[in-house]
């Protein structure tokens, strides 16, 4: 006998001004499934998690979790139901304890008082019931993102939550605490729980997900079981055109004259490096892949010029340039370096789309220390469109752009300085299929035009799609090279950052 799904949806639509963002979208989620939800930014994804969560209205359609109608009308009514919402940008308190924080607003009381010894009690039955590993007596401040997370997760079971919906929980994490997170979520579906699963990882959403549902435009482009379905063809449906089953090779070849090279590079704190020697050839796109800890994150930062306890020496075109102490020393040198995480390093989120873009060249813009807003703009306007800028001007603010557009932004930044040599952190993390093609193809224009470029990620699809070299890192060294890696190669680059070649 059919049981009654935990989530129904049915012919949900959503409006802003004329701006159609959903359309009829009908679909169901089981008690025990995990369904992906799937699509580019602007999509509607974020709409649907919002109504689902009370945050948004609907415009029409109905909504029943466990065969009865509910009225999603706020977050209150939406965790009453039954529904949680855990967001990327996680909503703790940081300065209490992680069982402070997972019995927020349902303390253990008698009598009306409660007490530490108590909260920390409730807090560890819900966390062996799921089998969760925290330190649950420390403030949620010393956690990792990753056991933020989890005790995020445990605060909503223990609202007795039926339907949880992840946004992108596993965009900001390495690829050990990823896992480890797809491991607890599966054990969430074991115990009956629908989990909506929202993630630009496909090689996650595959492994992890029973379903999948593809939004594009508004409508639901795609939906059924996952076991049908390839990774080809829910990018096909995202894109709403097929795609190449590779990326495309790129148009030119590196020179054989050398832009960078470190020698030597050493550092004795956490993460070490130990004697890193390696170079880029001008025009060469460099891929550097390590896991977390391996050392490869520090050579990008140092690049960057936030290390400055790197002992050893660092060639620009041939000549040894000042130590990397600050990042003013990185940009003078001729090194635009691209942070892992935009938000926090990368992009000042109040500043409009063309007040970023000048920001750094503002010297270009300027005359007698005043900016020439004519200048500003044009400068503006070119590199948006060098990048295929999606936003309503270049008056926008960037914190209302999508992950994509905004990592576009900060692409774009470091164009307008017109380095020789790009380092890029983690380019693609947290961005669409969509955009990170069309990330990917502007790296390759960028070499195609001499641009030397060093892509450092803990993804090991872009590390084989788009380098034309591949360097691995592990305990702080260059333990590995590839010349031209593609997909085939992924098995083997893991065994040698892991360890077990």
């Amino acid at each position: 006998m059919a049981t009654t799904p935990v989530l129904s949806l049915r012919g949900i639509n959503k409006r802003y001004g004329p701006n159609r963002v959903l359309r009829d979208i009908s679909l169901e989620v089981g008690v025990g499934e995990v369904a992906a939800l799937l699509g580019e930014n602007g999509a509607g994804k974020s709409t649907l998690l919002k109504i689902l969560a009370g945050v948004v209205r609907a415009d029409g359609g109905t909504i029943q979790v466990d065969g009865q109608a509910a009225d999603l009308e706020s977050p209150r009514a939406a965790a009453a139901s039954g529904v949680a919402y855990i967001p990327q940008e996680l909503t703790y308190v940081p300065d209490i304890t992680v069982a402070e924080n997972i019995c927020l607003g349902r303390w253990p009381a008698r009598w009306g008082t409660t007490s530490p010894s108590a909260t920390l009690r409730r807090a560890r039955t819900i966390a062996q019931r799921f089998g969760f590993e925290l330190p649950l007596e420390q403030n949620m401040n010393r956690l990792s993102r990753a056991e933020q997370q989890l005790a995020e997760i445990l605060k909503v079971l223990i609202r007795d939550a039926r339907a949880i919906l992840l946004d992108e929980p596993t965009a900001a994490l390495p690829d050990h605490d990823a896992l480890r997170l797809l491991r607890l979520t599966r054990s969430l579906a074991e115990e009956g729980i629908a989990v909506v699963y929202v993630s630009h990882r496909l090689d996650e959403v595959f492994r992890l997900c029973d379903t999948i549902h593809v939004l594009r435009d508004g409508h639901l482009a795609l939906s059924g079981p996952i076991a049908g379905t390839t990774s080809a063809q829910a990018i096909a449906q995202m894109l709403g055109r097929e795609l190449a089953a590779a990326e495309p090779a790129r148009a030119g070849t590196p020179s054989t004259s050398t832009a960078l090279r470190l020698k030597g590079w050493s550092r004795t704190g956490i993460p070490a490096l130990r004697d890193v020697s390696f170079e880029v050839k001008s025009g060469e796109i460099v891929g550097m892949y390590g896991l977390r800890g391996s050392g490869a994150e520090c050579i990008a930062e140092a690049l960057g010029g936030l290390h400055g306890d790197i002992e050893g020496a660092t060639f620009v075109a041939g000549a040894r340039v000042p130590a990397l102490k600050t990042p003013l020393a990185a940009k003078r040198a001729g090194i635009a370096y691209v942070p892992a995480d935009r938000k926090a390093d990368g992009l000042v989120l109040g500043l409009s789309v063309q007040h970023q873009l000048s920001l750094l060249s503002l010297d270009r813009v300027s005359r007698f220390g005043f900016i020439r807003r004519r200048e500003e703009r044009q400068l503006a306007k070119q590199l948006a469109s060098s990048v295929q800028l999606r936003s309503r001007g270049l008056g926008q603010l960037q914190v209302e752009l999508s992950g994509g557009n905004q990592q576009k932004v900060l692409l774009a930044s470091r164009m307008a300085i017109k380095p020789d040599i790009f380092v890029l952190h983690e380019p693609t993390r947290g961005v669409d299929v969509g955009a990170r093609l069309e990330i990917h193809r502007l790296l390759r224009q960028l070499a195609d035009a001499g641009t030397s470029i060093l892509i450092v990620t803990s993804d090991i699809e872009e590390v084989t799609s788009v380098p034309d070299r591949c360097l691995v890192v592990r305990q702080g060294r260059i333990v590995g090279e590839l010349s031209r890696p593609r997909s085939e190669d992924q098995s083997k680059i893991l065994h040698v950052a892991g360890g077990t070649e």
